[in-house]
């Protein structure tokens, strides 16, 4: 497991930022990589930042001087790390096609694997690869065109930020619910094609099984004089690229990179979307923690596309359906709403004429935040199964 180490790094939540403390937590972030935002510095909320042991004083201080109160959330994070470790489990069970289950996490070969055996189970379903990561995997979509020719589409990515492993754990929860209980809504495979991308980062992804728990970028060569690797993939989409919210600094969490689509997955994922025909009438795109319902745009505050309205409504009844199930909280907002942030998959999808496009934030609110236990998938499905279903029957309203 990951060899890199966050002993004595703890989770820091300051109190609600003032303009001036997030200004200032702000510019920090995008001029010091020595401290990760967990949650962003957003004035009139509180920022989650993983502190490392020899700068946790001086952090402190420095809030404290700006009248900002400071509680721990997390009192070890290496702790954590190591208690959340996934049981390496790769066998499959007796009579499954599969050893994807939702009571661990697993990583992008068993995500394939997955995804291969509902298409190979079910004639309506298939594999496309849509080409390889940076160090050589395989980036490959679940196809269910039981639907057929002319049928609306919906495009499903998750695990675009690799450190966010309930986001893949959570959509594969639900792929599979749409798939194997077809006979309690037909309509869902009868009357929409659906293409979903478990690993938009696989490189990533792997990397935080076997090296670094919170690596959240790609592992491309980005040439950095430091040695530092990768791009923040949900900032290197070709819309507004580099406008707000992004770093130009190659070891910044948010180097958004040298150009839009620098990344080979991101073009992986854009060159398939757009073979896509009709322009699909969903995008989502699963991320994680926070509990947050966003719809676009990111790239700018009062940037709406023409049809907000009906976006944001249906963001609302989708947060109030997940609700339902276990009592979750959801915020339905716009993405700029909570920060401005350009170059994301999610207004890329809009800007080409996506009808609805949601980014979910997956649990939790902090208090495990990217590490989140294993016991948290199954309930975490449950209640996106309900908000998903809000979602899938507008979809169907519309058709004929």
């Amino acid at each position: 497991m990951a060899k890199t180490s966050y002993d004595g790094y703890q989770v820091l939540r300051t109190s609600a930022l003032t303009a001036e403390a997030s200004a200032m937590l702000r510019e920090l972030q995008l001029t010091t990589n020595s401290i990760d935002f967990w949650a962003e510095p957003i004035t009139g909320r509180s920022a989650d930042i993983n502190t490392p042991p020899e700068l946790l004083a001086s952090l402190k201080e420095m809030l404290a001087s700006k009248g900002v109160e400071v509680s721990t959330m997390i009192e070890d994070v290496e702790k954590l790390i190591q208690e959340t470790r996934p049981v390496a489990k790769t066998a499959k069970s007796e009579g499954k096609r599969y050893a994807m289950d939702w009571d661990d996490y697993y990583d992008h070969d068993t995500l394939n694997e997955f995804i291969e055996a509902l298409a190979d189970a079910n004639d309506f379903a298939s594999i496309i690869p849509i080409g390889q990561s940076y160090e050589g995997r395989e980036m490959k979509v679940l196809a269910i065109t039981k639907a057929g020719p002319g049928a609306p589409n919906v495009f499903l990515e998750s695990g675009i930020h690799a450190r966010e492993w309930i986001s893949p754990a959570v959509a594969t929860y639900v792929v599979r619910q749409l798939v194997e209980d077809y006979a309690d809504h037909p309509d869902y495979l009868d009357k929409i094609n659906w293409y979903f991308l478990p690993s938009a980062n696989p490189d990533g992804y792997t990397y935080t099984f076997t090296d670094d728990r919170l690596w959240r970028k790609t592992r491309s060569d980005t040439g950095s004089a430091a040695g530092c690797k990768g791009v923040d993939p949900n900032r290197n989409w070709g819309f507004h690229f580099g406008e707000t919210g992004v770093s130009f600094d190659k070891c910044s969490e948010v180097y958004c990179g040298e150009e839009a689509f620098s990344e080979v997955e991101m073009q992986n994922i854009r060159d398939f979307v757009l073979t896509l025909d009709p322009v699909p009438v969903l995008g989502w795109c699963f991320h994680s923690y926070s509990q947050l319902w966003l719809w676009p745009y990111g790239y700018d505050y009062g940037a709406y596309p023409e049809n907000y309205k009906e976006i944001q409504q249906l963001a609302i009844d989708a947060s109030d359906a997940l609700y339902a199930v276990h009592g979750t909280v959801f915020d339905p907002i716009n993405s700029a709403d909570l920060y401005p942030a350009a170059g994301a998959s999610d207004d890329w999808y809009k800007s080409i004429g996506m009808r609805f496009v949601f980014t979910t934030e997956l649990r939790d609110t902090g208090r495990y935040g990217f590490v989140l236990p294993k016991d948290q998938i199954i309930p975490s499905g449950e209640e996106m199964w309900a908000g998903f279903t809000t979602v899938v029957n507008k979809v169907l309203e519309d058709v004929q």
